[in-house]
């Protein structure tokens, strides 16, 4: 779409089995946002190629003046049926879009973004998508809102679990205060999902 930003193109299952796919409806067990988790993965591994694949594509281009859509299939490896879409597009591409998008007066000798931002930038879920996104943009104020609520709890049980005289009533406060803070720690885990995981290629199962 320009240089350092990429359109992703996908067939979903949700447009075909309604009942059983995340939303936001009340019968869909499975909410959007933790669908999206699953997919920022997918992209996040995506991202190391793409940037190659850019950088590899704006060499080609420099060093001829033949359409690199043209050579799509020669530069790439696309032996799938997923991989249709991609062709269709760069065919597309090709014919009626002047065999690039229009780059809104963007300079070539600009640096491309893969060169001049760091990993942590190039994967910042929370800038590229969560900002964006009704789903995990409400569910990310959420976790925030009870994370906030379990570290209050947390320090209410701590002071006053020393009150109590019966010593059943200590432990039942003192097991309250561990479990809350276990909990928000949880949250506090699970939230960083919503805004940057280190992308380890070798540490993925």
């Amino acid at each position: 779409m320009a240089p350092g930003k990429t359109r992703s193109i996908v067939c979903s299952a949700r447009n075909f089995f309604q009942f059983t796919m995340p939303g936001p409806a009340w019968w869909q067990v499975i909410p959007r946002w933790h669908e999206h988790w699953t997919s920022n993965k997918v992209y996040d591994g995506d991202m190391i190629v793409l940037q190659g694949q850019e950088k590899i594509f704006l060499a080609q281009s420099m060093e001829g003046s033949e359409d690199v859509n043209k050579q799509y299939t020669k530069l790439t490896f696309t032996p799938t049926q997923a991989d249709r879409f991609v062709l269709a597009f760069r065919n597309w591409l090709r014919q009626h879009g002047k065999s690039q998008p229009d780059w809104f007066g963007i300079s070539s000798q600009q640096p491309l973004p893969s060169t001049v931002l760091s990993k942590r930038q190039m994967l910042d879920r929370f800038e590229q998508h969560t900002l964006k996104c009704s789903s995990c943009k409400g569910a990310y104020s959420a976790f925030q809102m009870w994370r906030k609520f379990l570290i209050g709890a947390t320090i209410v049980f701590c002071a006053t679990a020393g009150i109590p005289s019966d010593m059943q009533l200590r432990v039942v406060l003192a097991v309250l205060a561990l479990i809350g803070a276990a909990v928000a720690y949880a949250l506090h885990e699970l939230q960083k999902n919503f805004v940057f995981i280190d992308y380890v290629h070798a540490e993925i199962e």
